[in-house]
């Protein structure tokens, strides 16, 4: 049984629904924004024990703006990129190197396949999907694993979307006529967490109801 879990985006429906479902034994660490500061890289080291010692890491932070690129300033983009993509790579990195018997799950995207308004967020989630599958494990017991969901109905990013014609027609081109919700993500994470799925590794699990089937 897993002793320890860590766990980034704890303050999101699927955060807070993964964590209920935990046993009451399981020690969790939810880092605080200031903890990761994840615009400072370096501040990462300063937690590389609770990285390192945590049997189960699941990443579900991310950062998305409405703002076109052009319209951003370089500041906003580079700490967009360090939230999206440098700062999970910063932690796995840490754990696959220290930590033998590590299990990673990563919240992935569609907009990793399809692309995304935020063209950062976009190719910040498609980097990751190939980091995932390519990144090479250093022990057998060892697991990383992306999930990829579409629209995530009562998610943040979706319910502060102004393009609500976008959205429903999103969800009306859905083989399946709707979105996901969020517990439905997180049972998902959490049955890969407690199930004997550990020969799955190094792949990014589409959670997307059938949407890029085309025959």
């Amino acid at each position: 049984m897993y002793k320890k879990l860590f766990i980034t985006g704890s303050n999101s429906l699927i955060g807070k629904n993964l964590i209920k479902m935990m046993p009451k034994s399981l020690e969790i660490y939810k880092p605080t924004k200031k903890e990761l500061n994840l615009v400072s890289l370096k501040n990462l080291e300063k937690i590389k024990k609770k990285i390192t010692s945590s049997d189960v890491i699941v990443l579900l932070h991310s950062s998305i703006s409405s703002k076109i690129h052009l319209k951003k300033t370089e500041k906003e983009k580079i700490n967009q990129l360090k939230v999206n993509l440098l700062s999970i790579l910063e932690i796995c990195e840490i754990a696959l190197k220290y930590n033998k018997k590590v299990r990673i799950f990563i919240m992935g995207s569609e907009s990793g396949i399809k692309g995304s308004f935020d063209i950062i967020y976009g190719l910040s989630k498609s980097s990751l999907h190939k980091y995932i599958e390519e990144r090479k494990i250093f022990y057998p017991k060892q697991q990383i694993v992306g999930i990829a969901p579409s629209t995530i109905i009562d998610g943040k990013i979706t319910v502060k979307r102004k393009d609500k014609k976008n959205v429903k027609k999103s969800i009306l081109t859905n083989p399946k006529k709707r979105g996901i919700f969020s517990i439905e993500i997180s049972k998902f994470i959490y049955s890969l967490i407690f199930h004997n799925t550990d020969y799955i590794s190094n792949t990014v699990i589409n959670i997307n109801g059938g949407k890029f089937s085309r025959m």
